[in-house]
């Protein structure tokens, strides 16, 4: 996942392109970006790879080539990470959007014993799609959940009682909104 923050709209455009290359990349399953509901300049690029390394070598050919570089140079501010999935569902691939889905990232600060059962209120949640559980690669004790909605106006409602939920109060959970 890569957070981007834009300072103009040809940045937005550089980065459709370049994610658009990236798909047809070996070894890239799944390739979006999503803009942050609340916020036209900030975007979530979100892939799934077949492995580390094909994301390793897409990662290093992109750094080289001048879209990249012209990209970055409209940057305000930008942040990668590499997520690990885990649990039942491993990724997005194959899921049937509604017409105007919206995804919610939420962060923890810590790794809870079972995320699933804590998270399990989630399919229970009006307009549930999906949801994936992964760990920053490297830091296993990471925790992050990358879920999506029929709506933004459902996913919405879910965020404003997250921090409601008995079994996350501990963990201050933080959700931001994105929509495709």
């Amino acid at each position: 996942m890569q957070r981007l923050h834009f300072s103009s709209q040809e940045g937005i455009r550089l980065a459709r392109e370049l994610w658009e290359i990236l798909r047809r990349k070996k070894g890239c399953k799944l390739s979006r970006l999503y803009r942050a509901a609340n916020d036209e300049s900030l975007w979530l690029a979100y892939s799934e790879w077949e492995s580390l390394g094909e994301l390793a070598g897409a990662r290093r050919e992109a750094a080289r080539s001048p879209l990249n570089r012209r990209l970055h140079s409209m940057l305000k501010a930008s942040s990668e990470r590499a997520y690990e999935p885990f649990g039942p569902v491993q990724s997005t691939h194959g899921i049937s959007f509604a017409t105007g889905p919206a995804a919610m990232l939420i962060n923890f600060l810590e790794e809870m014993d079972e995320p699933e059962a804590a998270l399990a209120f989630l399919a229970e949640a009006p307009g549930y799609i999906s949801h994936i559980l992964l760990h920053e690669v490297g830091k296993p004790k990471s925790l992050a959940c990358f879920a999506h909605f029929d709506s933004q106006g459902q996913a919405e409602e879910l965020r404003l009682r997250l921090a409601q939920q008995p079994a996350l109060q501990d963990f201050q959970p933080v959700a931001e909104l994105f929509v495709v």
